[in-house]
């Protein structure tokens, strides 16, 4: 068929638009693709026999067979999208920038036994929708594999998108851990009533830790409480400190230690956490600001300044942190993209005199 229609002189358009029609009859829309870059290079007059790189083509015809090729991109990949078949659309709208029609397509659909694997790799793993895909994993999976999967990706993924990963991971550990506190209560025929809190129940009920007990895989607990970091609505806040507080509740066994700054890894987290809702902030900015000097940057990189430099600029207090840039970030030292950055903390308190000096 394509070597008939690089052999026309008469009607060409009617021509395309015949075989366009009957390739989309057939479904076969790898080959409706490859006929639109001919149509294309036919109106523009270029060959149909070996094709020429871009590079090599003079501008228009380059921008011409550039959005030619984009728009044919976009085109087989909603084709796709409408049959269902989601990995054979992105493989076209990746190439044409297109990663929001199948975030939209996303949002819509069902998961089913069949698609469940190959959708959350794609919203997931090629980021098109990670919070989507984390949230599916999630229900599929469970907790472990989870939280497996996102330590994997959390170098990988925006920090945006690794925040609502978080946001879904703190909310499932928590209701995780507090229905096996309501069972265990319930199965000691005490009273739960609507207790929403871990704390409160452990502050009532103390002996349900005690002599080694716990209600949730302990590794789980201690990755979860660190990715909560991330977070700074204080409604989640408020169930990251439910969590450290279990954590600090258990036997010692069971308490893993961290790198610095958390080092004592539940207690120095409820210091971070509280100090957001504003409790007990000067002692929190004294220990993280020791830390940051204290914690040799070679040894254990630049976690211990970011997490005081963050707290800082969430506790409102950006122009101590410009202040205190310069004496504990090292010359030349590059922070990684969690940290606040310059631009952020002048903007947030009017410190440009002190952004230039720094600058």
């Amino acid at each position: 068929m394509f070597e008939e229609i690089a052999a026309l002189t008469h009607e060409p358009d009617q021509m395309f638009q015949r075989a366009a029609q009957q390739l989309l009859e057939s479904g076969e829309l790898h080959k409706l693709f490859d006929l639109r870059l001919m149509e294309c290079r036919h109106r523009l007059g270029l060959s149909h026999g070996q094709e020429e790189s871009l590079d090599a083509l003079a501008e228009p015809l380059r921008s011409e067979l550039e959005t030619a090729y984009t728009t044919a991109c976009r085109e087989v990949g909603q084709l796709y999208l409408e049959r269902g078949q989601a990995q054979e659309a992105w493989n076209y709208l990746r190439a044409a920038g297109e990663k929001h029609m199948l975030r939209k397509w996303l949002g819509s659909v069902v998961l089913d036994e069949e698609h469940a694997d190959e959708l959350i790799a794609l919203a997931l793993y090629e980021a098109i929708d990670p919070e989507r895909g984390f949230a599916w994993l999630l229900a599929r999976q469970g907790t472990c594999n989870a939280i497996t999967q996102l330590e994997g990706l959390a170098g990988q993924l925006p920090a945006t998108d690794l925040k609502a990963c978080a946001t879904l991971m703190v909310r499932h550990v928590h209701d995780e851990l507090l229905g096996n506190l309501q069972g265990h209560l319930k199965r000691l025929n005490r009273p739960v009533a609507d207790i929403d809190s871990i704390s409160t129940i452990l502050h009532q009920h103390p002996d349900l830790v005690e002599a080694g007990a716990y209600h949730i895989d302990t590794s789980h607990l201690a990755t979860t409480v660190r990715f909560a970091r991330l977070l700074t609505d204080s409604a989640l806040i408020q169930l990251a400190i439910d969590l450290a507080y279990y954590g600090s509740c258990l036997d010692k066994e069971l308490q893993y230690p961290d790198q610095p700054p958390f080092e004592d890894l539940y207690p120095t987290h409820l210091k971070f956490f509280r100090a957001q809702l504003n409790e007990q902030v000067p002692e929190a900015v004294d220990y993280f600001g020791c830390q940051a000097r204290q914690v040799a940057t070679d040894v254990y990189g630049s976690a211990a300044i970011e997490t005081y430099l963050i707290l800082l600029a969430r506790t409102d207090q950006a122009e101590l942190a410009l202040r205190e840039y310069t004496e504990v970030v090292p010359q030349d030292y590059t922070l990684s993209p969690m940290a606040p950055s310059l631009l952020h903390l002048a903007q947030c308190c009017n410190g440009w005199d002190r952004y230039f000096e720094i600058c």
